[in-house]
């Protein structure tokens, strides 16, 4: 998984060096000027951290925005501030915060917290099967499976869960051709036979989504009379 982290911070210097410091352990660092930038890239670039280097009541107003705003998961927040007490600390935590790091700070906490986070994240990868479930990064194509992530040549793709549960089933599975009624009973956990229309809109969909025109055999391929198959070429 490609690992990134969104800094919003009062010092701007200081968040500067945090990017730099950052980036040579292979995670990438982006600087948010303000709420309304960060909220932006929140959506934009759906970073997997978001560090908070900011004032306690700062911090209040921005965690009860970002709280507010997002309809799924926020990523995992950091704050770094100077706490009078743990009561301060308790009360970040209640309005969204996952982490709270007394200033000053040492960048080796941060990094250890990070670690931290994607070990656990490995760990709840692991499914039913005791498998994990691979992050794919195709062409311009990048499915995170579990955060429900998809990139597109640079840019978030917002799909319905079953538009994501479609496309993993076929980028998992390359050159593999699935029926539209092997997808409907894998998808829909219904009899295929009642959902070939349903599929066929849902892939119409996808491509769409993804900027493919029905006939590009980049990534979605349409095997006539058959169903459907992710192109084969890695």
């Amino acid at each position: 998984m490609k690992q990134s982290i969104l800094v919003l911070s009062s010092r701007v210097k200081h968040g500067e060096l945090v990017c730099d410091t950052l980036a040579k352990h292979n995670i990438l660092a982006t600087i948010a000027r303000d709420l309304q930038e960060a909220l932006f890239l929140l959506h934009t670039e759906n970073p997997a951290f978001l560090w908070l280097d900011l004032e306690i009541e700062t911090a209040r107003s921005i965690l009860a925005e970002i709280m507010d705003r997002f309809l799924h998961p926020p990523p995992y927040i950091i704050l770094t501030s100077a706490f009078s007490d743990s009561a301060d600390r308790a009360d970040m935590l209640d309005q969204g915060a996952d982490a709270c790091v007394e200033l000053p700070v040492d960048l080796r906490e941060i990094l250890a917290i990070l670690n931290a986070v994607l070990r656990r994240e490995g760990r709840i990868r692991c499914i039913h099967t005791g498998n994990l479930l691979p992050c794919i990064e195709y062409k311009d194509l990048f499915i995170d499976p579990l955060r429900r992530h998809v990139v597109m040549r640079g840019h978030t793709v917002c799909l319905t869960p079953k538009e994501f549960d479609l496309l993993y089933l076929l980028a998992n599975s390359p050159g593999v051709v699935f029926s539209k009624e092997q997808i409907y009973s894998h998808i829909w956990k219904a009899d295929g036979y009642l959902g070939i229309s349903t599929v066929s809109d849902h892939i119409s969909s996808l491509r769409q989504k993804l900027g493919l025109h029905p006939k590009n055999k980049e990534y979605i391929q349409t095997i006539f009379k058959v169903g459907y198959r992710f192109a084969d070429e890695r």
